[in-house]
């Protein structure tokens, strides 16, 4: 029986994240696993003419952004995980959502990521593919696609 100790569950906010969590939180009970909360903020540069922003300045900006991710993480956990015993680490990441997702897989030696349908939108979907497609089609660990909501 497949019974994963390390469980991922990459994060945007929405309710289908919520659904993703409360799906792992009872796989990891079952299983006495962690779950890893994991949020990407994907920032495009933004480029002015010449000039240049005062890496102090983008430092204490993200330094904020970051601090607010993590306050609706813990929130996100407190809507959805209230009476459980399973151990729940938050973390945040900047740059390429499919990349950090995979950085971190690897850092953390995740067993199994419960994801709900991420996907870019437009043209970006149809140029990039959706993080979860590329996810299922480039990771060699154990997925979890929940359908997408109805």
């Amino acid at each position: 029986m497949f019974a994963p100790r390390k469980i991922l569950v990459p994060t945007d906010f929405t309710e289908d994240s919520d659904r993703a969590l409360r799906e792992a939180i009872d796989i990891a009970a079952a299983s006495r696993g962690r779950v890893y909360l994991l949020h990407v903020d994907e920032r495009l540069p933004i480029a002015v003419g010449d000039a240049v922003i005062d890496p102090e300045v983008i430092a204490s900006v993200e330094k904020n952004d970051e601090a607010i991710a993590r306050q609706r993480m813990i929130e996100e956990i407190r809507k959805v995980a209230l009476q459980t015993d399973v151990e729940i680490e938050i973390d945040e990441r900047h740059g390429v959502t499919f990349e950090q997702i995979l950085a971190y897989m690897r850092e953390k030696l995740i067993d199994l990521v419960v994801i709900e349908p991420h996907a870019k939108k437009g043209m970006l979907k149809s140029l990039l593919g959706g993080v979860t497609d590329r996810l299922v089609r480039e990771t060699t660990c154990t997925m979890l696609v929940l359908p997408a909501a109805t």
